[in-house]
């Protein structure tokens, strides 16, 4: 009996090693296991990243810019400037016109994206060009003279977005490094990705146009607003009921602000990222840009905290008179300062700047000339180099191969009443803004009597710095 027992004993310390061995082997098999689960999930971010960045960042048929002499090199100690264009690429419209347009400065060491929102509809001096042009003819009349020099068999030097940099550097005296362009399509697919954005609607909005697919109708409210919903949220200009509920310059940009803040906080959510996929996938097809991506990576580790309150936008005090949208002197100024200095450019000269969206006290209104204008021989102004005033352009006469400046749409004569689009502010006298930032209606009329409350906690604010530097909402 007692050999019985010490035999059993014996065996049982030598099983004992055994099912260490096995349950070692085990959690190591295990662990391998997850080791190469996680690092293949990993594998599979990094590969689906690069493969949406190759396509982004490459020039697609319908949009291929000339090459951009610009750094590729990402620079975690310095900030880049782009300008964001939305185009409307629907084929019934037929048009290239930019009619968003958000200038931005991305700050790496202070976490801080400052941008401000240029009215469709603002008095510039294109590089190069007679007379005054809208802005968002600006890329229009650039892709003209692309498809002009091509179709002549010679190497094209301007295109839709080299002149948009040329004629945005002289605005704001900050060389503009780099565009990111979303179509309309985009635009509302990357929405409906994220599952509709919730918005505050000031006011109702009713809208219809069956000869670009336009049906816009919003009750006021916070609200889930779907990518058609958004997108007529902030396009909306005329109005059904008549021109005391036609949008302004003004709430186009407030709304457009929104929005962007919106699907930011959307995307970076818990909700966003697990639809990351989806989201890059219609990135793809419908956003290009000229950042590398490098810039494009260095960007998002560097900002991965990012969210909407990171956002800065300046009030630009846009108004309308005489076929133009203009910007008081004190706003332009202000706008150049926060810039330069977010671009670390204090008191330095990147171009000869133009102050044409500007309307001097002294200046007769200025309209718009239905009559098409031919460009001159003049040279551009190279983006971020010194440059010097542009010299007299030549009669049209010796530049009968240059392209007709685009027009954006037909205008009002001289003396006729504000496009139903666009709403001067209240003035204390003729051709002074008021210092309040919301324009009142022209006719007179009261505001529309469907505006909704404000004091609403879940609206999201804006960080807006008024011409003194004092914050104001948005909202």
């Amino acid at each position: 009996m007692p050999e019985t027992v010490a035999r059993t004993r014996a065996s049982a310390q030598k099983k004992k090693p055994a099912r260490r061995r096995r349950l070692r082997r085990r959690l190591f098999l295990f662990s391998l296991f997850m080791l190469l689960m996680i690092g293949g999930a990993a594998g599979a971010v990094y590969w689906k990243i690069d493969q949406t960045l190759d396509t982004v960042t490459q020039p697609q048929d319908d949009f291929a810019p000339l090459a951009s002499n610009t750094d590729p090199t990402y620079h975690s100690d310095k900030p880049l400037s782009f300008i964001i264009l939305g185009r409307d690429t629907r084929p019934e419209t037929g048009t290239m016109n930019t009619d968003v347009m958000i200038v931005a400065v991305a700050n790496p060491e202070t976490k801080k994206v400052t941008m401000v929102s240029l009215p469709r509809d603002t008095r510039v001096k294109i590089p190069g060009y007679r007379d005054y042009h809208k802005i968002n003819a600006v890329y229009a009349n650039g892709e003209a003279e692309r498809r002009q020099a091509e179709r002549n068999n010679q190497t094209p030097t301007e295109d839709g977005i080299s002149l948009t940099k040329k004629t945005l550097t002289e605005l704001l005296g900050i060389p503009i490094q780099h565009y990111v362009a979303v179509d309309f399509e985009g635009f509302k697919a990357v929405i409906d990705e994220l599952g509709g954005i919730e918005v505050n609607v000031d006011r109702k909005l009713v809208y219809d146009d069956p000869t670009d697919g336009t049906h816009i109708n919003l009750e006021p409210g916070l609200q889930l607003l779907n990518g058609e919903q958004a997108l007529g949220y902030v396009r909306h200009r005329h109005d059904n009921r008549g021109t005391k509920y036609f949008s302004t310059d003004f709430d186009r940009n407030r709304r457009q602000q929104e929005v962007i803040r919106a699907v930011v906080d959307k995307t970076t959510s818990l909700d966003g990222l697990t639809k990351i996929f989806k989201i890059m996938d219609v990135g793809a097809k419908h956003i290009h840009t000229d950042l590398s991506k490098e810039q494009i990576k260095g960007l998002a580790y560097d900002f991965k905290g990012f969210n909407s309150s990171s956002l800065v936008t300046l009030d630009n005090g846009a108004y309308w008179k005489g076929g133009y949208t203009y910007l008081p002197r004190e706003n332009l100024n202000a706008i150049r300062t926060a810039l330069q200095t977010e671009m670390g450019l204090s008191g330095s000269v990147v171009a000869q700047l133009n102050d044409s969206p500007v309307l001097e006290s002294a200046e007769e209104t200025v309209t718009v000339s239905s009559k098409p204008r031919k460009k001159s021989t003049t040279a551009t102004v190279e983006t971020a180099a010194p440059a010097t005033p542009p010299a007299k352009p030549k009669p049209s006469a010796e530049t009968p191969s240059k392209p007709a400046p685009v027009e954006t749409e037909p205008q009002p004569e001289t003396g006729a009443a504000p496009p139903p689009d666009i709403i001067p502010p209240a003035t204390g006298q003729e051709g002074t803004p008021s210092s309040n930032p919301v324009p009142a209606p022209a006719t007179g009329t009261t505001p529309p009597p469907d505006i909704a409350p404000p004091g609403s906690s879940q609206q999201q604010e804006a960080t807006t710095v008024d011409p003194s530097g004092k914050p104001i909402s948005s909202s």
